[in-house]
């Protein structure tokens, strides 16, 4: 596969190459016909200056003689940048006055009109004007011939000037050319930016078909990830379905044999006979966490994605969590072991109920779990969220296990109990509700994990 690249960038980099190509040939045709008007700008000055030394010539006695016109002069003369030359030639190929050697490849003129050539007069170029005028005085009568020729500076600097004075306004019509062709590029790609950003922010099991309107052109490709995401949310629907059908129905069976256990438990003489019995508990117990986790889980993600976020209070949650693990009574020294710091004013989140419960549970179970003793949770809202704070004085986790133990049945200490479950959870509700969590060291020892809910938004009234 090809590297990675850019159709937005492919797009303006060939209406680039685009409008550089046209410009290049606009600049040469506007720099050939601006050059074509300075010539003829100057040959009609040049060929006013020609007529009008011609006109001044006089053959008498069979002697020619010529009275410049200072106005010939004058005109010519307007640009310094010019230097001016002429040359005179009596009808028998005399120099009658002027340059003997300027326009020497001239042919003779045998004709009234006006001639121009391109030439070059002492290493310089030049262009030469001849005009002819016909003089019976002379003998057998004969053409006098008059060349005038001027330097090309002052030509040369009005055709550039002309090309530059039109290019300018190619050239800003050129970069507002690319400008509007980029507009109109981003307006384009802006549906996909927004396909792209719905993408983006959705959690990663929300997988509903991406709506909007999309460009004609990639519709196909959106119909067939629509279609793909349809497939794979069948799939991990049909997971999640067997997944919780498998926990509930072991649910059962399993807590009756944990009650068995301890019953078993209780009544084992000491011995090997009780060891066994201490072992087939402590299993059914970890069989038990394990089931009630992955309902737990299927139904979290579950109330995530089909329920209706709503105001809620943190403190109402947390007390209700607590509850529902003391009514459970698998942590009958829960009450004893809980510190309750929270706030006397509500610390309205917006959210979902159940799955806030399941996160609140699932922290201080865990804690109760892997640090057995005080367990403080602290609640503190204030700026722009909330931050739920359980602390405990246990183990703690290795700084190169606070991102592994968020994996699914990653636990920080591999031998010790827990299903690896209840931190992924907590995630996920936190993520889902746009906060965040973390674990780190408690200061004098233990693990704190920390989360972050952002407060609920005012409403504005209309």
């Amino acid at each position: 596969m090809r590297g990675d690249f850019s159709i937005q960038r492919r797009l303006l980099i060939t209406g680039a190459a685009l409008l550089a190509v046209v410009g290049l040939f606009m600049f040469w045709a506007v720099r050939w016909y601006a050059q074509n008007a300075a010539e003829e700008a100057f040959d009609r000055v040049l060929g006013a200056a020609a007529l009008s030394i011609v006109d001044t010539v006089s053959i008498q006695e069979g002697e020619a003689t010529v009275d410049l016109p200072h106005s010939a002069f004058a005109i010519l003369g307007t640009s310094r940048l010019n230097r001016i030359f002429y040359r005179v030639v009596a009808p028998d190929g005399r120099l009658i006055t002027g340059s003997p050697i300027l326009g020497l490849e001239v042919p003779h003129g045998t004709g009234p009109g006006l001639r121009f050539f391109s030439s070059t007069h002492r290493g310089a170029p030049v262009r030469i004007a001849a005009a002819a005028r016909y003089h019976t005085d002379a003998a057998g009568g004969g053409w006098v011939d008059v060349l005038v020729a001027e330097t090309r500076e002052a030509r040369d600097q009005l055709g550039l000037q002309l090309s530059v004075n039109a290019a300018l306004p190619a050239v800003a019509l050129a970069l507002l050319a690319f400008l509007l062709i980029w507009l109109a590029v981003r307006q384009a790609f802006a549906p996909l930016h927004t396909v792209e950003a719905d993408l983006r922010q959705r959690a990663a099991s929300d997988l509903r078909p991406v709506s909007g309107p999309v460009p004609r052109e990639v519709r196909a490709l959106v119909s067939a990830l629509n279609d793909f995401m349809e497939r794979l949310d069948s799939v991990l629907v049909g997971l999640k379905n067997v997944t919780a059908d498998a926990a509930h129905q072991l649910r059962t069976p399993l807590t009756a044999m944990r009650a068995l256990s301890e019953l078993s438990l209780e009544s084992a003489p000491p011995g090997r006979h009780r060891e066994i019995m201490r072992r087939i508990h402590t299993n059914s117990v970890n069989a038990t966490v394990l089931a009630n986790q992955i309902l737990t889980d299927a139904t979290t993600l579950h109330s995530l994605e089909t329920r209706l976020r709503e105001p809620l209070d943190m403190r109402q949650i947390i007390g209700e969590a607590l509850q529902r693990l003391q009514t459970e009574g698998s942590y009958p020294g829960l009450t004893a072991a809980l510190r309750l710091d929270l706030p006397d004013a509500p610390a309205m989140v917006e959210g979902e109920p159940n799955s806030l419960r399941e996160m609140v549970r699932n922290l201080v179970e865990n804690a109760q779990i892997h640090a057995p003793g005080v367990i403080e949770v602290a609640l503190r809202a204030g700026g722009a969220g909330i931050v739920l704070t359980i602390a405990d004085r246990g183990p703690g986790i290795a700084p190169d296990m606070r991102e592994k133990v968020f994996e699914r049945f990653e636990r920080g200490a591999h031998n010790g109990p827990g299903s690896g479950l209840g931190l992924p959870i907590a995630r996920a509700v936190a993520k889902a509700m746009g906060g965040s969590i973390a674990v780190d060291d408690r200061v004098g020892g233990g693990l704190v994990v920390t989360v972050r809910l952002p407060l609920r938004r005012k409403r504005e009234r209309p």
